[in-house]
């Protein structure tokens, strides 16, 4: 099963955190910690649920920071297979200039380019099955749900990208979930599942 997600860049800013390194270089280990379990805990559940197990995936990563490169490190500290979808190219994308203030690529790049079950490595421009996208991150979100069976998001506060990828999720039909756990959850039980709306 390929599995897809879409979620935020500046998870620390999402989840509240105050402790936040200077341009994003680095993670919040807290943060970072807190949303690996919620994705690996949920992915857990769903694919339980349909008689499968993590060994089972292939993690698709837009290569941003945050839950992007989170998915990524998973597939690697699980030694999955994983195709990395890149807007525009990789050369662009690792330059890439902060935005508002915050770097918008994945922190641990070349370690992650350097994975040896990496399928593929797709660059994804603006113009993407002759359609022209206004940024060329949306047009790599496309892709990612193309290429993928499922798609996930996690989603704590209001996201212009993420909510992008939701939406083509859900117009594709594979929109599976919001793997957010909330603070104060004793366990996944009490939120019903994750939020899942299949399986």
């Amino acid at each position: 099963m390929i599995i897809a997600i879409t979620g935020h860049a500046d998870i620390e800013l999402a989840l509240g955190v105050d402790k936040r390194y200077p341009e994003g270089e680095k993670y919040n280990r807290e943060v970072f910690d807190r949303v690996y379990k919620d994705i690996e805990k949920g992915l857990s559940e769903y694919l339980g649920n349909q008689g499968l197990s993590l060994n089972d995936a292939t993690f698709v990563s837009g290569m941003a920071r945050g839950v992007d490169e989170v998915f990524a490190i998973m597939a690697i500290r699980h030694n999955l297979p994983l195709i990395l979808s890149i807007p525009n190219s990789v050369k662009w994308h690792k330059d890439r200039p902060l935005r508002k203030g915050v770097r918008g690529q994945a922190v641990y790049y070349e370690k992650i380019l350097s994975y040896d079950r990496i399928i593929e490595i797709y660059e994804i421009n603006r113009l993407y099955n002759d359609i022209a996208y206004v940024y060329a991150n949306f047009a790599r979100n496309q892709h990612m749900i193309d290429i993928s069976d499922t798609v996930f998001s996690y989603k704590v506060i209001p996201s212009p990208g993420t909510n992008d990828g939701i939406l083509r999720a859900e117009k594709a039909g594979k929109y599976a979930g919001n793997l957010f756990n909330p603070p104060g959850m004793k366990d996944q039980e009490e939120f019903s599942g994750f939020g899942f709306k299949n399986g």
